[in-house]
């Protein structure tokens, strides 16, 4: 055997690995949100599967949504409904800034300021689809007393379906 061949495995092993965490980082970097969370692309999802483990965070819409009262929901369907077209095209507009952040971190020469103006505008984009959900959010709590207002706000900051009494995951720590 010659003596060069454990450290050619030991080689291959190292960068199989270092791919795999790269990936594993890259994917929680720019992971989220997909399109096919929210609108299906001429009947189809454009990533079928259960939502990832990481991504419940954040505010629940749709039991905000529920928690209030019936003119509000009616007012608010109809709100979403009008608004479809736009947030399809946001969600669009994140998943194409998701695809160049993924290219500029794969990219060979890595070219570290392009990279970054990528990330950049991958969370500009979802920071729009944010800012277009909070508008509609306060119009639809703006003529409601403060109690049912904060009922419906604690609504959607509770976690979806049966996580409410489940521990956190554990932090990553690197």
């Amino acid at each position: 055997m010659n003596r060069a061949l454990p450290w050619i495995v030991a080689l291959l092993i190292s960068l199989t690995a270092n791919g795999v965490m790269t990936g594993i980082v890259l994917h929680r970097v720019v992971g989220s949100p997909h399109v096919s969370d929210v609108v299906p692309h001429g009947g189809e999802r454009l990533h079928p599967g259960p939502p990832e483990p990481g991504r419940a965070g954040g505010f629940n819409v749709r039991a905000f949504l529920r928690s209030l009262p019936e003119a509000q929901r009616a007012q608010a369907r109809q709100r979403f409904a009008a608004e479809r077209e736009r947030f399809r095209d946001l969600m669009v507009d994140v998943r194409d800034a998701q695809r160049n952040a993924e290219a500029a971190m794969l990219a060979d020469p890595y070219d570290p300021e392009a990279a970054a103006g990528a990330l950049d505008t991958l969370r500009s984009r979802r920071f729009a689809i944010e800012a277009a959900m909070e508008d509609i959010i306060l119009e639809l709590v703006a003529d409601l007393p403060p109690e049912q207002r904060m009922a419906a706000l604690a609504a959607g900051r509770r976690p979806p379906g049966g996580m409410r009494h489940r521990p956190p995951p554990p932090r990553d720590r690197f």
